[in-house]
């Protein structure tokens, strides 16, 4: 079973600011496995190398079930990214240079996924590629809870808790659903701004490499709860391809551009994400006690735009929502930072709203558009809103809690618009644990620190560069 390009890929220039002149037709190209491994779940492709890359290209992937006996399931990709979450590492090399590499990008992409657009949007229109359909609302008590009437799951008295799943059910290869997940949502999001001249790479390959999680309780749910292990879901490595759009250009201009080459190389700059990886241990204190952290990044000598903060559980579990594709929320906080030797901010934020519109800023004004319990779980959250103990609204509850912290200037452009680290970046984050339960506050976890730094690639006839 392939994905159904008829109904899901649109082709478009949309991901290119810069018209390009006289441009002819966009090729789609079907590329198949380069290498796979079974042991390290990684698979390798080979880009084309056909005119210009753009943004809708996409991988497509297939969830199934590791035991080919079973004939009926109640698993599916979880509800926030859906398959984005089975990747554990992408990298992106060019003539065996690294251009991207970044861990969990699923985590980086729920930022934009729920700022860009609203959960209406999502749950309508990304479902079909990405397998997630997060939704939620207001019940008449004024409780919230998981929208089960607008998502694929619905009431079954023969399944516990009374939640089934009518979409979207993993299985096995004949009948499992295959899902696309386009190169910006995997670390490449530079493609939406000027595709990639992959004409001039010439005899250099191009190689994406993927790696996904062993654990399938990384990225699938289970609505019903009813218990599910970490080996009872793989990604169907034999059955992925790398499907990807090509702006063709006239053989003329690619004959003048290489030629060209050879003489100055061709700059490309680029927005590159990575991920510093760190511990946050409230383990340590009591309910309403305050925990105190300290991190020093060291990103000297980069242009940085924004730095995401996110706590991941490194021991997931089964969950019937959001699998292990959550940042969860450690209660009420404090955050300042120090940059070049100076305060960030006049005195360190303490009001939750402040905290929360650290992100709104970071995504040019655009809110991440979740309730206010599952961003967080505060003391005020708890004590002034009531709370519903559906099992689905305490699964997500306190699980999207995204900090995205601004160092732009104001400035356009990829370099020059960012703020040049000279001294390791300094983080003060302190945290008050509220709650033992739905989610737990008080456990160890690992602390991801997405960098979003300024890079140049050169391509030259004879050699390719890539620089800070």
């Amino acid at each position: 079973m392939s994905l159904d390009l008829n109904d899901y890929f649109s082709l478009g220039l949309e991901s290119t600011n810069q018209p390009i002149e006289n441009a002819g037709m966009i090729n789609v190209f079907r590329t198949p496995v380069d290498t796979s491994s079974a042991n390290l779940n990684r698979i390798t492709f080979k880009f084309p190398k056909t005119g210009m890359l753009t943004a809708d290209s996409m991988v497509t992937l297939q969830p199934i079930l590791n035991n080919s006996s079973l004939v009926q399931s109640d698993l599916t990709p979880n509800f926030v990214n859906g398959v984005i979450g089975a990747i554990k590492r992408t990298r992106i090399l060019v003539d065996n240079k690294v251009l991207v590499d970044l861990e969990r990008p699923g985590l980086a992409e729920n930022v934009k996924l729920y700022s860009r657009n609203t959960q209406v949007e999502l749950a309508e229109k990304e479902y079909k590629l990405l397998g997630n359909q997060f939704r939620t609302k207001i019940n008449t008590d004024g409780t919230e809870d998981f929208d089960v009437a607008e998502t694929r799951c619905h009431l079954n008295q023969n399944i516990p808790a009374n939640i089934a799943i009518s979409k979207n059910i993993i299985l096995h290869q004949a009948s499992s659903k295959v899902y696309g997940i386009k190169l910006k949502h995997l670390g490449a999001d530079f493609l939406e701004a000027a595709a990639l001249p992959v004409f001039l790479l010439g005899q250099r390959e191009m190689i994406l490499e993927l790696e996904f999680f062993a654990d399938c309780r990384e990225y699938v749910a289970q609505p019903s709860g009813a218990g599910f292990n970490a080996p009872d879901v793989r990604i169907n490595l034999a059955n992925a391809e790398l499907v990807t759009t090509h702006v063709m250009l006239p053989p003329d201009v690619e004959a003048r551009e290489i030629a060209a080459s050879a003489r100055q190389p061709v700059s490309y700059p680029l927005l590159d994400n990575y991920v510093i990886k760190g511990v946050v241990d409230p383990s340590t204190v009591a309910l309403n006690n305050t925990k105190n952290e300290t991190y020093r990044l060291n990103i000297q000598n980069r242009e940085v735009h924004n730095i995401l903060l996110a706590s991941v559980n490194n021991a997931p579990g089964a969950k019937r929502i959001v699998a292990n594709q959550a940042a969860r929320g450690l209660g009420d906080e404090s955050l300042q930072l120090k940059i070049n030797g100076l305060n960030l901010f006049d005195r360190p934020i303490t009001s939750q709203p402040l905290i929360y519109q650290l992100t709104t800023y970071s995504e040019d004004g655009r809110t991440l558009k979740v309730p206010l319990n599952a961003w967080n779980v505060t003391d005020k959250s708890l004590n002034n809103y009531s709370q519903n103990t559906d099992l689905l609204y305490l699964d997500y509850r306190g699980e999207f809690h995204y900090l995205k912290v601004d160092f732009s200037n104001g400035n356009a452009g990829v370099f020059g618009s960012g703020t040049v680290m000279k001294t390791a970046a300094e983080i003060d984050y302190k945290i008050t644990p509220r709650t033992n339960t739905s989610p737990n506050q008080r456990v160890t976890m690992d602390m991801f620190f997405y960098v979003t730094i300024s890079k140049l690639m050169s391509i030259g006839a004879n050699q390719i560069n890539i620089s800070y």
